[in-house]
């Protein structure tokens, strides 16, 4: 999980963020648990017959003295048929907890109290209190202070009395809390009639009903700020995330979107960023407010019977296991599935992009079995992916019905033999089903990361490629004054056998027009792109100046070259922008004049707004003529020290080729230029003639010269040229 930590060192930035989340996790968490908590009350009051009075003091008792008083039995505190007045239920011990301190003074299970004797603070006598209702009694018990020595006079099966003394216990920790709460419900009392035990039940039920009521509305509210803020911070750190991948990938060496291509980068930008906010928000939500709820949960249920909840959690590393293995699958089909995303991202690019040529050749029908090959490959993964996310749930489902059904058995047991009070029993039951859902819910969550941790690692790959390197204490590149020269240079393309530049010996004077012959595949792109060090020679050196470029900044260096590829690269945006690219500072005038100068100012006025006319994406809205001279209009704006022209004339058209000419050699005079051209009529002009092959120099001069000595340059001439 290594790259997604990474990842979450960009969440830690939004650490105030963070903290509220988790803030209000724990808050909807421990409302929810409280909701629920509010059911055992609530069943305290519907089906037993003291109220909440009674069951909360004979736990405060319980705690204090370790007597386990039975609840009011279903039907002995109902109306009697003769007078219409409630029965009192007897104050009935059901068990003595071991090494408590009642246990070993003679109490004995269905041993009923009659009377609570307390000593007199004041005078230190000894008072006896005997009171018909069973509330009053327990709640004299539990008003005892603490260490006092408290009396029982209790009533045995065979009707003998006995009284017990001991000395009672500090009061719990929660007894303050379970005061406040008694505040809310109207006392237990002797009910005069059936009707005011109905009363009584039901403002109880009213009051417990309208508390859970307040505290769900609370407990979404804090859900809602939670799962917002969670999604922002997530927003927001795969924001800062990509835009320093994007910054170091603009800034990695061409040579890697030689090999790796554009389109997997792009989709390591959409694919895997989308994948690691899942895995944000998942980590954030999920895997915070689950084990939260698990754990409040786990805890109330303790509270009411700790073996069973101790069984039923011993299924855990079961589940745990399960989650790990099918988190390790999720991982390797995450990653397979995000490397196909970006091969089908790759051919749509490529087929869309090249779609007049796919129409041109009729090559629909490949296109679609191409698409289709690709397509299966992708979506064999995703199934496999959706596999294991639907296994995840059932399986952890699975496994907790089973621990679920486990401890039912289990609990009926205990209430069959009378150890287990019902309302005990159903609210256990509710808690321990809780927390299997929330097992179930975190059931997918590991799978999720193991798929944010394979996006991750592949967005981490962006951050880790080398950026193109500056040698420590890189010297700045003064204005090409004397020439540029390249000595012994070789260069080969990673996993191709034979070299793209072999032997390169090259002098060229400032100020010079160098022309770029050859046949295909002989390297000559490859030449001029060593020059602004798009790749860097293997052997050899390339000197401005008598200065090796590998020692100066690359700002110094590109800042006095100006580019035109036989690709012509515009932007979605105003032809203005387009065209000041190279130095956005210009003034509206200064572009005008560039335009003019590459006889691109005749058609833009043309444009329905001009300069400011969008030119969509790829250029669409422009002929191939009309692009490549805004791109020798850029060139021309930089007012570079060398110029290099890749094919820089094969867009325009019969009409224009001569202006564009005749604007290309004007504005060559007193710069360095290489021109990599077929037609004559661009390089026949030039100082010098380089021709290539097989990445070597086969010979060097003018085009006179060449056309009597060079046989390559003159079969070249007679193929390409002669019919110009």
């Amino acid at each position: 999980m290594k790259p997604f930590q990474r990842v979450l060192g960009y969440v830690k930035q939004e650490y105030r963020a963070v903290i509220l989340s988790i803030l209000f996790a724990v808050l909807t968490v421990t409302l929810f648990a409280l909701s629920l908590a509010a059911v055992l009350p609530l069943m305290k009051v519907m089906i037993g017959e003291e109220g909440l009075h009674g069951w909360i003091y004979r736990a405060i008792i319980k705690d204090r003295s370790g007597i386990r008083f039975m609840d009011v039995p279903l039907g002995e505190n109902i109306v009697a048929k003769d007078d219409d007045k409630p029965r009192q239920p007897k104050l009935r011990i059901r068990s003595i907890e071991n090494n408590s301190p009642a246990a070993g003074i003679g109490l004995k299970q269905l041993d009923v109290i009659l009377a609570v004797i307390l000593e007199n603070e004041e005078n230190n006598q000894t008072q006896a209190v005997v009171i018909p209702n069973r509330n009053a009694l327990l709640e004299k018990i539990t008003q005892a202070p603490a260490d006092s020595s408290i009396q029982l006079k209790i009533e045995h099966d065979d009707g003998s009395t006995e009284t017990v003394q001991f000395t009672i216990e500090s009061k719990p920790f929660y007894t303050r809390a379970a005061h406040w709460l008694l505040s809310f419900v109207p006392p237990m009392q002797q009910f005069e009639s059936k009707e005011e035990l109905r009363t009584f039940k039901r403002d109880c039920i009213v009051k417990l009903i309208l508390l859970m009521l307040i505290a769900t509305i609370a407990r979404c509210l804090f859900r809602f700020l939670q799962e917002y803020l969670v999604r922002k911070l997530s927003y927001r750190s795969i924001m800062r995330f990509r835009r320093d991948a994007y910054t170091n990938a603009i800034r990695m060496p061409l040579l890697h979107y030689s090999t790796q291509g554009v389109a997997d980068t792009m989709s390591r930008f959409i694919q895997d960023s989308n994948r690691i906010h899942t895995g944000i928000t998942t980590l954030l939500g999920k895997v915070v407010r689950e084990p939260f709820t698990m754990i409040s949960l786990a805890v109330l249920a303790f509270a009411i019977n700790a073996k069973i909840t101790l069984f039923v959690m011993m299924g855990a590393p079961i589940a745990g296991f399960v989650i790990s293995q099918l988190g390790r699958k999720m991982k390797k089909a995450s990653k397979k599935t995000l490397e196909n995303w970006s091969r089908m991202l790759g051919r749509l690019q490529e087929s869309l992009q090249g779609i007049h040529i796919v129409k041109g050749y009729h090559q629909e029908s490949q296109e679609e079995h191409i698409f289709e090959k690709i397509n299966k490959r992708l979506i064999k993964q995703q199934i496999r992916m959706a596999k294991i996310n639907a296994a995840s749930g059932p399986l952890l489902e699975a496994l907790g019905m089973i621990a679920a059904c486990s401890a039912m058995i289990a609990a009926s047991y205990y209430l069959a033999g009378d150890k287990m009070e019902t309302s005990d029993f159903f609210t256990l039951v509710l808690l321990l089903g809780a927390m299997a859902e929330s097992g179930r819910k975190l059931g997918n969550v590991f799978p999720r990361l193991q798929a944010a941790n394979a996006a991750a690692e592949r967005m981490c790959y962006l951050l880790d490629v080398p950026a193109e390197e500056e040698m420590k204490g890189a010297k700045e590149l003064g204005r090409l004054r004397e020439g540029l020269a390249m000595r012994g240079v070789s260069f080969t393309y990673p996993e191709q056998l034979e070299p793209a530049l072999s032997g390169i010996d090259l002098e060229v004077k400032a100020g010079q027009t160098i022309a770029i012959v050859g046949p295909n595949g002989s390297g000559k792109t490859t030449l001029v792109s060593l020059i602004p060090r798009f790749y860097q020679p293997d052997g050899g050196v390339v000197l401005i100046d008598g200065q090796d470029i590998a020692q100066v900044t690359l700002a110094s260096l590109r800042e006095q070259i100006g580019i035109v590829t036989q690709q012509t690269i515009i932007f979605n945006d105003t032809v203005g922008a387009n065209i000041a690219y190279a130095n956005p500072t210009v003034s509206r005038e200064e572009v005008n004049e560039a335009a003019k100068r590459a006889y691109a100012h005749e058609f833009i006025e043309q444009l329905p707004h001009g300069y400011d006319t969008i030119v969509g994406e790829q250029g669409t809205k422009l002929s191939g003529g009309q692009l490549q001279r805004l791109t020798i209009a850029r060139a021309i704006l930089r007012d570079p020290a060398i110029l290099i022209f890749d094919e820089a004339t094969s867009q325009i058209d019969s009409d224009s080729e001569a202006k564009i000419q005749k604007a290309i050699l004007d504005f060559a005079q007193g710069r360095t230029s290489f021109i990599i051209a077929h037609r004559l009529s661009t390089i026949i002009h030039a100082d010098r003639i380089v021709v290539l092959e097989a990445g070597r120099i086969a010979a060097t001069g003018t085009h006179e010269e060449l056309i009597i000595r060079c046989r390559l340059y003159r079969q070249l001439y007679e193929m390409q040229f002669a019919g110009q």
